[in-house]
């Protein structure tokens, strides 16, 4: 077998991309690690109109006004705590079900004959995977804390003196924090990039802090930054018209039923919309599979081809 994976990055890329597509198991692998994480809530979004963070903190300010102008109860605090831990635990088998996932993929990619890497997969346990990935989420949970106290101050600010008392208390404190939210988007991708090639770095022989460390480097290097940037400027490129093609069938469907047109009419706008969502699910699988081929490669370039 000739080797596929040059050492130049467009000839790595286009050696995962070769791959990927000729793995149709791949694409529903990929996807699936994607939804278990997290990516069910970005699919839903075209006909689910889920709760906006200005929706969020109007909900919870009669809490926070009670948290922060009174004494919590104790039925209040066990409640809420119990809710946490319900949350954290779907959080984590999440997590372990995508590590899971996602060793299973870098296995099969590793050992495709199509990549011919310069490296050969060791075993390595989705326990292992999840707590690297977990590690590199510790500037992550860092974002999230330094949001949390600006969110609070501020709005503990605009609920003791506020300064534009005709403006919703959600508003004013979400035009006062844009900061908290980009520094928590940043974090969290640099946490997703780092976590997910340390877990192949892992995978390819390298120590725990060896596999975070070089994972770091290799993301801010200029080679990781441009995989980073050509893999997920295509993810959003088949995502955008996706979401834009259900959002339309679901409206003609909702649409459909709330007028009872006849029989033919509503089967012929449902059989529209699943098409839809069949082939957008299977476009976007196929570019986060190529995605993460991509990483493999790059996690030890391979050699020219002879």
């Amino acid at each position: 077998m000739l080797g596929l994976v040059r050492a130049t990055w467009p000839g790595s890329m286009q050696s995962a991309l070769a791959a990927a597509l000729t793995t149709p198991e791949w694409w529903a692998m990929a996807l699936a690690a994607f939804l278990v994480r997290g990516g069910i809530l970005l699919i839903l979004l075209p006909i689910i109109a889920l709760p906006t963070v200005a929706g969020l903190i109007t909900s919870f300010s009669p809490a926070l006004e009670a948290l922060v102008l009174g004494t919590p109860t104790l039925a209040g605090s066990i409640a809420a705590a119990a809710v946490l831990t319900l949350v954290l635990l779907t959080l984590a088998w999440a997590g372990l079900v995508g590590s899971w996932i996602d060793v299973a993929l870098i296995r099969d990619a590793a050992s495709s004959e199509e990549l011919d890497l310069a490296w050969s997969p060791r075993a390595i346990s989705s326990w292992q995977a999840f707590a690297l990935r977990l590690t590199a989420h510790i500037p992550t949970v860092l974002a999230l804390g330094y949001a949390t106290v600006r969110v609070a101050v501020t709005a503990y600010a605009q609920l003791t003196s506020p300064d534009e008392a005709g403006v919703p208390v959600a508003d004013r404190v979400i035009a006062r924090v844009p900061d908290a939210l980009v520094v928590v988007v940043v974090a969290w991708l640099f946490g997703e990039v780092v976590g997910g090639l340390a877990t192949r770095r892992a995978a390819a022989g390298e120590s725990t802090r060896g596999a975070l460390l070089g994972s770091i480097r290799q993301v801010l290097s200029p080679r990781g930054i441009a995989t980073f940037a050509a893999t997920s400027a295509v993810l959003l490129a088949v995502s955008v018209p996706f979401a834009l093609a259900a959002q339309r069938a679901w409206e003609h469907v909702r649409s459909y039923l709330l007028e009872g047109v006849d029989a033919l009419q509503l089967g012929a706008a449902i059989v529209v919309l699943v098409a839809t969502w069949v082939l957008g699910l299977a476009i976007i699988g196929a570019a986060l599979a190529w995605r993460s081929t991509a990483w493999t490669a790059e996690v030890m370039p391979g050699r020219p081809s002879s």
